[in-house]
């Protein structure tokens, strides 16, 4: 009995794995380097009517060397969740624009390096091998959701890129030397599926998927990355800021489809997990005058009783104002604290 419970649940564990196939989709996640992917650069997003730029990320230019037009410089790094709108004004980054167009006049740009299902360490990676070279007055990270939901569907080790076994499992099947010619199959469609989730069930059951420390070493990899920032920061040349991102599961009362934003025992994962590392954040020992500083924005809506929730992390129009408008807070207080001026 025991043995058929097993194959019933590997076995919708694969159909499960089928369906999110697609997700690895070369459009959206383009293989990059250092940073595992961005977009394809110049690739057309057909559902969403908008183009990537040269670099792989949804703005209206990409950065280059900084024009003397930009009195304010900033630059926006996180995940999907920077890339929802119609219109990059419709964004997060874009309504930060705009908003800082404002109060800071024309010259302020704000830069949107969100990539879909980038975690930390790309972040981070992107950060030092490419944007603190363009000369950014700040940058933002919003992120955090990733670290602890991609383990739990995709690759299962902390800290990984959501598709990395993928990308190991192509490499062996092209790449290794030792495979003999009739070792090596067809790869035809269904057989690379076959292929890659055979990989990804291994690496659950090294990595005692889903057990207790399994959670822990999720939030061990989340604090490490951040006490890396952390000590990275001052050679960076820009002021950097980390948020916490908000959650679902943060809201005191989810209405609608909120309601519903997963299963059960995801949400109490989810849940579980964003205890921590709202504890990795408060015991970050920074230095008040360090670069970097923390800052927890997962409650951001708890209070609030509007729809806002699409999913477990996206949110909708008026969402995606609530967060712009509080970063340009953060920013404007960053920039009054730099020049002197009241904070």
């Amino acid at each position: 009995m025991t043995q058929r419970t097993s194959d019933a649940d590997a076995l919708i564990r694969r159909q499960t794995f089928v369906r999110l196939f697609q997700n690895f989709d070369a459009n959206s996640r383009f293989p990059a380097p250092y940073v595992q992917f961005a977009g394809k650069p110049l690739a057309f997003q057909p559902d969403r009517g908008w183009r990537y730029d040269g670099l792989g990320y949804f703005n209206t230019m990409h950065a280059e060397a900084r024009p003397a037009s930009e009195t304010l410089r900033v630059f926006l790094v996180g995940d999907s969740t920077l890339l929802e709108g119609q219109v990059f004004a419709d964004t997060v980054p874009g309504r930060l624009e705009t908003g800082l167009k404002r109060t800071h006049g024309e010259g302020a740009r704000v830069y949107n390096f969100g990539a879909i299902s980038a975690n930390l360490n790309q972040m981070i990676a992107l950060i030092t091998t490419r944007l603190m070279d363009l000369q950014p007055d700040v940058i933002l990270i919003v992120g955090g959701g990733t670290d602890i939901f991609q383990p739990w569907s995709f690759d299962p080790r902390a800290g990984y890129p959501f598709n990395h076994f993928a990308s190991e499992c192509l490499h062996d099947y092209f790449f290794d030397t030792r495979r003999s010619e009739a070792e090596t199959e067809a790869l035809s469609y269904e057989s690379l599926q076959a292929m890659i989730f055979n990989r990804l069930e291994n690496l659950r059951a090294l990595t005692n998927w889903q057990s207790d420390i399994w959670e822990w070493e999720v939030v061990r990899h989340f604090e490490l990355s951040l006490k890396r920032l952390a000590r990275l920061a001052p050679g960076i040349g820009a002021p950097i800021r980390f948020y916490l991102q908000p959650t679902v599961v943060r809201k005191t009362e989810r209405v609608a489809e909120e309601a519903n934003a997963a299963s059960g025992s995801f949400l109490a994962y989810l849940d579980r997990q964003y205890d921590r590392f709202e504890g990795v954040l408060n015991r970050l020992d920074l230095g008040p005058d360090t670069p970097f500083a923390v800052r927890d924005l997962s409650r951001l809506f708890a209070d609030d009783r509007r729809f806002l929730f699409t999913d477990i992390v996206h949110v909708t129009s008026e969402g995606r104002q609530v967060m712009a408008e509080r970063l340009q807070a953060e920013v404007s207080a960053l920039l009054g604290a730099r020049t002197g001026a009241p904070a």
